[in-house]
């Protein structure tokens, strides 16, 4: 979930109208009930409103943050080509309106870098979380749970890229940052399994066996954790992860996993 940071960031008074400002923690919590109740139409609705509300009300950061969870949204609902182009505009709009320093721009460039990813452009989604990167460890400090989150990303992007040494660095960063985290252990575990893929892909499936299975069990340790909340997202992380368990034939804790979804 978004924090305050990611879209309220310090300016000057004299350069804003601070009535102009949309109610960005009522539309981000109105925004997780729709998704938590699986009412995506809504959720996207809700979105497009605010998003033209920010612009008609000269809201900045509002709409740069909106461009984000748009992005978000049409990634992970299948509908590439609008999700590319929102992180083309929230590219733009970052630089045009002078966030390309600042933690709210930082937070845009990752989720523009995670679409470009997910569209198969590894090469402009590295260059994204470079300069994302350099924003947050600049600005965040360094337990800050956005920071593992931008580790976790970039590293997967490396990893397809064939830099298999600065991936797993990154992985390791991650993975020190969300471990340390009430709420890191989804995170961990999504971690987990994808340095099971880099090993697997620098290695080799038969000579990566010892460390890909470490990986696999420290995963669904962390899946299984009974101190997890069973909400909507955690349902969506075993959604994404159920088919690493099928891909390495680990079926019994698949159907486990598949046996929670729902619940």
């Amino acid at each position: 979930m978004l924090q305050k940071e990611d879209y309220d960031e310090p300016r000057c008074v004299l350069c804003m109208n601070q009535k102009s400002r949309i109610p960005m923690d009522r539309v981000l919590e109105k925004l997780d009930s729709y998704l938590e109740t699986k009412q995506l139409g809504r959720a996207k609705s809700h979105l497009l409103y605010w998003l033209e509300e920010a612009r008609t009300n000269a809201d900045e950061a509002g709409e740069i943050v909106l461009l984000g969870e748009l992005m978000g949204y049409c990634r992970k609902n299948g509908e590439m080509k609008e999700a590319v182009s929102y992180a083309e505009c929230a590219i733009s709009r970052v630089t045009k309106y002078g966030f390309r320093n600042t933690v709210t721009g930082a937070t845009a460039l990752l989720n523009a870098g995670t679409v470009f990813r997910a569209a198969g452009d590894c090469r402009k989604s590295s260059s994204l979380y470079d300069a994302a990167q350099k924003i947050y460890e600049k600005e965040l400090e360094a337990s800050d749970e956005r920071l593992g989150g931008l580790y976790n990303n970039y590293a997967s992007t490396l990893t397809e890229l064939g830099d298999y040494d600065r991936a797993l660095e990154k992985y390791e960063k991650a993975l020190k940052i969300m471990g340390q985290s009430e709420n890191g252990k989804l995170e961990c575990a999504i971690t987990y399994l994808n340095m099971a893929d880099l090993f697997v892909k620098r290695d080799g499936l038969e000579a990566s066996e010892k460390e890909t299975d470490k990986m696999l069990d420290e995963a669904y340790a962390l899946l299984t954790d009974d101190s997890l909340e069973k909400n909507a997202y955690y349902e969506f992380v075993l959604d994404k992860c159920i088919p690493a368990f099928d891909h390495y034939g680990q079926f019994l804790r698949s159907m486990e996993l598949k046996s929670r979804i729902g619940r």
